[in-house]
């Protein structure tokens, strides 16, 4: 059993903290950057429960499964409490800002730091607080660089957005951009460290720098200007706010060192239920900026995102929305059953089954099915780059193709992570193809 015993050095405690992240690549950084300051406080970063002092839940608001899940560990991590009371949680993120009230009745003990407050980590390993920071983030934290080879920086937080079914707007607020000078230099010194891929991730990336007279193609253009041997993949774009530097960003996605790798979700191939949805497009605009993508940048990687069930719909608006994806033919779909999220104006209308929202999701998942197989079988028989980054869950290795199309590799030689090889694509799945290094 682990003996509370925090370091002591000069007066100052120094503690072992345990992070666990729940949520999306903007969560993921938030807790890299959380990592980071902690570092340069002195405290120290563990990986095992058992040795922390202190345990950091970085949570997530956008799933009410997320919730249920959340709220059994923090349960858990009371009774992981007591049996030593000096021993601190914290609840940090999204979740943290959106239903305070629900975080601290799974887990009273916590403090509860919001994600626009992130500097209040520091005070909360001292004692018990409760942040849950401003609409905007004021203070942009970043992940420095470690031995990984891989960084993710967020380049902005909260969205222009008012979808009627995300709590997004309450849990991160207003559109906060990082500060150009600061992502530049974190990213120049990332590349002269030997990072080999960098994620740069926000709610919805084609927005960066609206809220501060500048924008995604402008910042990028400054990123790309330092040499190196790297790779960018971009994060989630919205189709409202990709559409006015979309050819820009042609421009941009020329460049050899960004994956051809485009995140645009839509949600609906509905006009009605778009509108429903408060999107700032209709299907046929969706399809045409596809399109444009598509004639324009040969071998793109689309990936999208699609909720089934959302109230009210009905089989034709479904029907739309299948036929919207057979068209646009997507590298990678996330098919969601819609989940009433509190403080939304979609969880006022009219609920559909779960019944409903199951068949619905069954079909439109083997219609992707079969549309992700037929896409990846055009690559057997190919001989294609890959940038092999992880060892696969299963054997061999795994990588990226310059689309960032998934890869597993038949080899078992670690020296070659992070090394560009050329690879003969012998099978395919729904999503991930299989090969040998040539």
């Amino acid at each position: 059993m682990h003996c509370f015993s925090p370091k002591l050095i000069r007066g100052m405690m120094f503690l072992r903290v345990y992070i666990e992240t729940y949520g999306c690549w903007l969560n993921k950084a938030d807790s890299d950057a959380v990592a980071s300051m902690l570092k340069e406080n002195g405290h120290e970063i563990v990986h095992d429960i058992e040795h922390a002092d202190a345990i950091i839940i970085n949570t997530c608001a956008v799933r009410s499964e997320t919730e249920r899940k959340i709220a059994k560990r923090l349960q858990e991590l009371e009774s992981w409490r007591r049996e030593n009371e000096n021993r601190k949680i914290i609840v940090l993120g999204c979740l943290a800002r959106a239903r305070p009230a629900f975080i601290a009745h799974n887990s009273p003990s916590a403090s509860i730091i919001g994600p626009n407050a992130l500097p209040s980590i520091l005070k909360a390993l001292e004692s018990r607080i409760i942040d849950i920071g401003p609409e905007r983030r004021e203070i942009f934290k970043l992940p420095r660089c470690n031995k990984s080879k891989r960084l993710t920086i967020p380049i902005a937080t909260g969205c222009l957005g008012s979808c009627s079914y995300c709590i997004m707007p309450i849990s991160r607020g207003k559109l906060s951009s990082c500060p150009p000078k600061q992502i530049v230099e974190l990213f120049r010194d990332a590349v002269t460290r030997g990072v080999k891929e960098i994620y740069l991730v926000a709610q919805d990336l084609a927005a960066y720098g609206l809220d501060i007279g500048y924008n995604l193609p402008r910042l990028l253009q400054n990123l790309l200007e330092h040499e190196g041997d790297y790779m960018i993949r971009l994060g989630m774009m919205e189709p409202s706010t990709l559409t006015s530097i979309a050819s820009d960003m042609i421009k941009i996605y020329s460049n050899p060192h960004i994956y051809k790798y485009l995140h645009l979700p839509l949600q609906s191939g509905s006009d009605r239920i778009l509108e429903l949805m408060n999107r700032k497009y209709t299907a046929s605009s969706f399809i045409k900026l596809v399109d444009f993508f598509r004639s324009s940048i040969d071998d793109l990687f689309l990936a999208t995102d699609v909720i089934v069930g959302f109230p009210t719909e009905t089989d034709e608006d479904f029907e739309e929305t299948c036929k919207v994806i057979e068209k646009i033919s997507p590298d990678k779909v996330h098919v969601a059953r819609y989940a009433m999220r509190p403080f939304t104006q979609a969880s006022s209308m009219p609920q559909l089954s779960d019944g409903v929202k199951k068949a619905r999701s069954r079909i439109l998942n083997e219609i992707v099915k079969e549309i992700t197989l037929k896409r990846n079988l055009r690559y057997v028989g190919k001989e294609v780059d890959v940038l092999l980054t992880d060892v696969a869950p299963k054997g061999g290795l795994s990588g990226r193709m310059m689309n960032y199309r998934p890869v597993i590799v038949r080899c078992d030689d670690k020296s070659m992570l992070w090394k560009m090889v050329t690879v003969l694509i012998e099978g395919a799945e729904p999503h991930v193809l299989i090969g040998r290094t040539v």
